[in-house]
């Protein structure tokens, strides 16, 4: 797999909070998979920054969000904490909900840039957490995929896909065309904090590069990423699913 930057920033391999995204880099940069991986994308005016946005080629599109240590949740008032070294309690934003907003950055740059609507899959990767029942429960009631360690990391990301059928799964030429398009003054202009040069920088993607979609079964996706990927910002992060259809989540 090719990924940006090729190398994890030496200085941070020894910080304790940037462990569990060194352990997902690794995986991916060593990973024969065909696709392509952004360390720390964000959208250009966007606040929230993704650890990882990932391409698998003939898979899917994901937002990766990387999380280190133990958490505990509480479902009934949706409140997240990640335990402290001295065994108390630090509340935390909601890895789902990050990892919503994430994978919303990255549907929405993609559509910008290309005009296509392409389904974006959010992951949370529970680094260093065994499964945990009460989080894979409220899970369920989102369109937000756990997973569990970062040892299976790419035949994990295979079968959220094949789970949740994804239309269009990316070429080799949409991953390198889409990569491009959302690099393209973006975040990623900056390598390691700095600015790239002129000759490092991708040149601006026309829409004329783009290659065209296939027109059969557009409308099937779209459906597709409505029923899936309907998002309520404000409160919970939660699928529109048939109230039948939802497990018991608290709310």
């Amino acid at each position: 797999m090719i990924i940006t930057p090729e190398q994890f920033p030496e200085e941070r391999r020894n910080d304790p909070k940037r462990r569990a995204e060194a352990a997902v880099f690794d995986v991916l940069a060593q990973s024969q998979r065909a696709g392509h991986a952004l360390y720390e994308w964000s959208a250009p005016g966007r606040c929230h920054q993704t650890d990882f946005a990932c391409w698998l080629e003939g898979v899917g599109r994901f937002a990766i969000e990387v999380k280190g240590g133990t958490y505990t949740l509480r479902r009934d008032s949706d409140q997240w904490f990640r335990h402290t070294p001295d065994g108390g309690l630090q509340a935390r934003p909601s890895p789902l909900r990050q990892a919503a907003d994430a994978a919303l950055d990255l549907y929405d740059e993609i559509q910008e840039r290309t005009g296509y609507k392409l389904f974006v899959i959010p992951v949370v990767v529970f680094v260093d957490m065994a499964p945990d029942q009460e989080i894979d429960r409220y899970a369920g009631c989102t369109n937000v995929q756990v997973i569990w360690g970062a040892e299976n990391l790419i035949a994990d990301l295979e079968a959220i896909a094949n789970r949740v059928g994804v239309n269009h799964p990316p070429k080799a030429s949409h991953v390198a065309k889409e990569v491009r398009a959302v690099t393209v003054g973006s975040a990623q202009a900056t390598r390691n904090g700095r600015p790239r040069s002129e000759g490092d920088a991708p040149p601006p993607v026309e829409q004329s590069e783009v290659e065209q979609l296939e027109l059969s079964g557009v409308g099937a996706m779209i459906i597709h990423h409505v029923e899936q990927f309907i998002v309520h910002h404000v409160e919970k992060v939660i699928v529109q699913q048939a109230p039948d259809t939802l497990p018991d989540c608290g709310f």
